[in-house]
């Protein structure tokens, strides 16, 4: 089961007491590894396929281009010099918006060879027909941040970056922008062009806490951390003490760290051991130091 966000990155004295999951972090053995690791990355990525190609594929776009990037509508907040880059957890996007300004890419973008496909109101997708010979970042490694130095590097940069700042330009006017401006709501800054190798694994993902951890929301973190102590991590627990398996694993990736936590029904013995909170779990790194 991998859970992004386990470890947040909000302050030691905003994470509630978990006591399922602390006795699983006391009890069981848990093994910290690198920083930074995306939950796209779990494992070390393998084989040759990209995730937006594994996303189109899985959408049944894969005729219509030979080559796919992500490109995940943004909000880019200005403070002073700096754009800040929010993407889907800082915003919602009705479906007639999405529809709306996906057809407006289109049309503009024609003669390039550029489809843009949205697979929800929130989750777009470009086919190409050209490879795209850049290297990109997250959208998720860059929230509330500056976007400056982290948009598209390699041999066709200049190309990409051209059509980022002309996508901006394109929706700056939108009616669909026109009219979230009026409902005071963020607009559609563009589109964030970002690629990663597709990860293959089989475990369950949950992703309640993801979004919370990257923007640093203390009550949203909070909130979904109690519920999966209570509705996943307690049961879990409940299982082995009945037999029902061996052992389970939680993998937690993003946030500040990377972690394998393993509970076998041998580790139920280890009573000696006392729950900490879970800021206090070894080898996690403090917040500053994340």
């Amino acid at each position: 089961m991998i859970i992004p966000g386990l470890f947040p990155q909000i302050s030691d004295a905003a994470i509630p007491r978990l006591p399922h999951l602390e006795r699983v972090l006391a009890q069981g053995h848990v093994d910290v590894a690198h920083q930074g690791q995306m939950l796209e990355d779990w494992p070390d990525a393998a084989g040759d396929i990209s995730l937006a190609t594994r996303m189109a594929r899985e959408a049944g776009l894969l005729d219509e281009a030979p080559h796919w990037l992500c490109a995940d509508p943004i909000h880019l907040q200005v403070e002073g010099d700096a754009l800040l880059l929010l993407e889907r957890y800082g915003f919602s996007v009705r479906e007639e918006e999405s529809t709306a300004l996906v057809e407006t890419l289109n049309q503009h973008f024609a003669e390039d060879g550029l489809k843009f496909f949205a697979l929800s109101p929130d989750v777009w997708l470009v086919g190409l027909n050209e490879p795209p010979r850049i290297s990109t970042t997250h959208p998720l490694t860059r929230v509330g941040r500056n976007i400056d130095g982290y948009l598209p590097r390699g041999e066709d940069e200049r190309r990409w970056r051209a059509r980022f700042n002309e996508v901006q330009m394109l929706l700056h006017q939108h009616p669909v922008n026109q009219m979230r401006e009026a409902r005071r709501e963020r607009i559609i800054s563009g589109v964030w062009f970002w690629d990663t190798p597709a990860a293959i694994h089989n475990a369950k993902v949950i992703d309640t806490l993801r979004g919370p951890s990257a923007y640093g929301d203390v009550e949203a973190w909070r909130a979904a951390a109690l519920q999966l102590d209570r509705d996943v991590i307690g049961p879990l627990l409940e299982g082995l003490r009945r037999g029902d398996y061996g052992a389970f694993t939680l993998v937690a990736v993003e946030g500040r760290c990377a972690a394998t936590l393993t509970m076998s029904r041998w580790h139920l013995w280890r009573l000696w051991r006392r729950p900490r909170p879970l800021a206090q779990t070894r080898g996690v790194p403090g917040l500053e130091h994340a």
